[in-house]
């Protein structure tokens, strides 16, 4: 009879042992809640959505969610996983969900160099990238001006007279 006594404390000790790590680990928080926005970025997603009323603006975008690689198999992978831990400050949609562009508020934590290599990935794909001064932030007249320029807007006139038309 003691010999069925001896695993059955051995099994109940370890099952203690097992409840006391895991209530220890599931005690101490792994992560903590974060602001979507800075306050900087917050103020210029104001400024954008007044400036844009018809737009929908979206704060912050996985550059994934924008672009994808065009390539299979292991270029695909290669492709991928550059633009997978990367996000755009902005995605601007018109009011279809097309992409107009992607508007980035740069401070004096963006590096130059990089942020050419970022735009060149989302111009591959036909993507535009508008960046703004944190220090020179331009008022709404300027934002408009910036994200729809004459020539997109010609464009976007032609097209709506033509299926007008049709």
């Amino acid at each position: 009879m003691q010999s069925h006594i001896a695993p059955v404390v051995v099994t109940a000790l370890l099952l203690g042992i097992v409840a006391v790590i895991a209530s220890k680990v599931a005690a101490k928080p792994r992560y903590r809640a974060v602001p979507l926005l800075t306050g900087n970025e917050k103020e210029f997603f104001e400024r954008l959505r007044r400036a844009l009323p018809e737009a929908l603006v979206f704060p912050p975008v996985a550059m994934s969610a924008i672009i994808q690689p065009l390539f299979n198999g292991k270029q695909r992978t290669i492709d991928f996983r550059r633009i997978s831990q990367k996000r755009v400050d902005y995605a601007v949609y018109d009011r279809q969900l097309a992409l107009v562009a992607v508007a980035e508020l740069d401070d004096r934590t963006h590096d130059a160099a990089r942020d050419a290599v970022r735009d060149g990935y989302l111009a591959s794909a036909g993507v535009r990238t508008v960046r703004f001064q944190s220090k020179a932030k331009p008022d709404e007249k300027g934002i408009r001006a910036a994200l729809y320029p004459p020539e997109t807007r010609v464009q976007a006139t032609e097209r709506s007279s033509f299926f007008s038309q049709v």
